[in-house]
């Protein structure tokens, strides 16, 4: 059986908390949403966002440890830092949860902003035998209020919705110094425990969307800024990233796969 955990900010660090719980609630969805109904998701939090949805397969881990709340005059490197701490310390126990609780035999990571596929516990399900897991190379990136995606090849470098593994080998996505930092581009672990390729797209990464700690547009506008555009190494760039993704409507199918809905 696969678990789903998802690590949940608490409403005290939120820009937007009714907004934030628009987007949790959409994940939600997109979650229970397989096609096989073996699953169970937990989801950990300081508090449980107010949204309408349920499903029987859904658990609360409440935390008590303080959420990362940004100090007077802190630096954004700090305030990320700690963050992504707060975000490692839910995983960790999430995946604990999972592993005492449930006859769990893998656990997927799903941030509370994106969507997965309908296919994903029912692949994982039929092709456990001897296997350490998975990790999602193909899937969409999804810019907020935007009618379109782009496909990327390189889905598990840039989100943590990405990483599908047996409960006891978790361990291996996390750095102790300086930070519980979850390591979530890892496909080889511990050297030589190699994770195979999920063989169809599985994400849609949401960016933009106002909740995003990292992929705001601040960031986004850095990221995408190429100096020496014209040169050999900046042309090079360029053709690397047309190579890794491509324009894609979004169609019907992709709606019903990933229970996609555009945010109002």
């Amino acid at each position: 059986m696969l678990t789903f955990v998802v690590p949940v900010k608490s409403e005290r660090v939120s820009a937007n908390w009714s907004k934030f719980c628009a987007l949790y609630e959409r994940t939600l969805t997109s979650i229970c949403n397989q096609t096989d109904e073996n699953f169970k998701v937990v989801v950990v939090c300081h508090e449980r966002p107010q949204i309408d949805f349920s499903h029987k397969n859904i658990h609360y881990l409440e935390v008590d440890f303080d959420p990362p709340i940004r100090g007077e005059s802190e630096s954004d490197d700090s305030i990320n830092k700690r963050r992504e701490l707060d975000k490692g310390k839910k995983l960790q126990l999430g995946a604990a949860y999972a592993k005492d609780n449930f006859n769990t035999d893998y656990i997927m990571t799903v941030d509370s902003d994106d969507f997965v596929s309908d296919r994903i516990a029912e692949f994982v399900n039929n092709n456990h035998e001897n296997r350490p897991g998975w990790y999602v190379k193909k899937g969409y990136i999804y810019f907020e209020g935007n009618f379109f995606l782009f496909k990327s090849q390189k889905f598990s470098y840039l989100c943590g919705s990405s990483v599908i593994v047996k409960p006891e080998l978790f361990k291996y996505f996390f750095g102790l110094d300086p930070i519980l930092y979850f390591d979530h581009r890892l496909t080889v672990l511990n050297e030589n425990i190699v994770l195979d390729v999920l063989p169809f797209y599985g994400g849609i990464y949401s960016m933009a969307n106002g909740e995003n700690h990292l992929m705001n547009f601040s960031n986004i506008k850095k990221f995408n800024t190429h100096k020496d555009l014209m040169t050999a190494e900046g042309m090079k760039r360029i053709g690397a990233k047309i190579k890794n993704y491509s324009f894609k409507f979004i169609t019907k199918k992709i709606k019903r796969e990933f229970s996609f809905k555009i945010q109002s």
